[in-house]
């Protein structure tokens, strides 16, 4: 097909909704469109301490704001579509967008998370702060685009009325490529993986995650950018070392508050832990209990008490935690279509041509 296609992404190859949701499809939507281009932000500055630090890393985002605006303006012209996941950078104002406003040909939005929701880390934040992570660049992205592709049926459900025809595509990990727990894992190793954004979901745990060490029954484990304060060991995350970091798991932990921007996530942490054969805990939220209940893969837990119950239970049984690691990865499996994924993607893209 004569179609030449560009691959935008909000954020860079350390996100696994970049990975996951658009550079995995690339080789295979290049077998169907004459040219395939990936255009990736350059969105994480480095963060330093103190006042000055601030200043400096607010200053750099800027800088790379502007180059980006500048990149988009020069180059989405000479494509025939586009495909945009999540947006184009991870802050700033709205008018970064407007080249793919001004864009003639088809642009397929693909989002895994709702991002017109207060995400967490916005909780408490000041009038500055909210504006520089607002939604401005999505609330317009959903406007131009033609098509829109989300990771699950509740955030489809979140969209805007006025949104254009909505795709639903899981978010689903690179099955193969993660190594499988053996014999249920470390014993008494519970892990939680995710940004850092994410720890203040492990907060409500805190109780029961220090009883469960203090009694030498579990230990939890951190997998991010930085740690928890909270009783956890800390194990700095990689893309390098991914699809090995879950395979020492006993058990993966996905612990959420049932709010708007929580529900609409696409259970991917859950998914990873069953492709490494890691039997889970999970708040059933959103499509979590799904996962969960169609996988056989674990067990939900909303108190305190029933996570407590839910940790000890599947701690004390090697044999539960076989069973259910190779029930998950069995579902994940099967789950998984990245072939499927990209021939939909493909006929998005292409529509005008088919």
């Amino acid at each position: 097909m004569s179609t030449r296609v560009a691959v935008i992404t909000q954020h860079g190859t350390w996100s696994a909704s970049t990975r996951a949701r658009a550079l995995r499809h690339v080789e295979r939507l290049a077998d169907e469109f004459e040219t395939v281009d990936v255009f990736t932000a350059n969105d994480r500055p480095d963060r330093r301490p103190g006042r000055i630090g601030q200043t400096l890393f607010f200053a750099n985002h800027v800088v790379r704001y502007c180059k980006r605006y500048a990149q988009l303006r020069a180059v989405v012209n000479d494509y025939d579509a586009l495909l945009v996941q999540r947006g184009v950078y991870a802050m700033g104002p709205g008018s970064v967008v407007r080249p793919i406003e001004q864009f003639r040909g088809r642009v397929v939005l693909d989002l895994d998370d709702a991002l017109l929701a207060e995400t967490p880390s916005m909780q408490g934040k000041g009038v500055v702060a909210r504006w520089l992570y607002g939604p401005h660049q999505a609330r317009r992205l959903l406007d131009r685009a033609d098509e829109i592709v989300v990771s699950t049926e509740v955030l489809a459900a979140e969209l805007p009325r006025t949104a254009a025809r909505v795709t639903v595509l899981p978010t689903v990990p690179d099955v193969p490529s993660y190594q499988m727990a053996v014999d249920g894992g470390t014993a008494g190793l519970i892990g939680w993986a995710g940004t850092n954004g994410g720890l203040r979901y492990l907060d409500p745990l805190r109780s029961v995650l220090a009883e469960l060490a203090s009694e030498g029954v579990g230990r939890l484990r951190v997998v991010s950018s930085e740690p928890w304060s909270g009783p956890a060991d800390f194990h700095r995350w990689s893309l390098e070392d991914e699809a090995r970091l879950f395979a020492p798991f006993a058990v993966g932990i996905m612990p959420l508050p049932d709010t708007e921007y929580a529900r609409a996530k696409a259970g991917y942490k859950l998914l990873q832990y069953m492709a490494a054969g890691v039997p889970v805990v999970a708040s059933p939220v959103g499509v979590n209990t799904e996962l969960v209940e169609r996988s056989g893969a674990g067990l939900l837990a909303r108190s305190p008490d029933e996570w407590d119950g839910a940790l000890r239970l599947l701690l004390a049984s090697p044999g539960t935690r076989s069973t259910m690691g190779r029930a998950g990865r069995a579902f994940v499996e099967d789950l998984a279509d990245p072939a499927g994924q990209a021939a939909v993607l493909a006929s998005l893209l292409g529509a005008d041509d088919r």
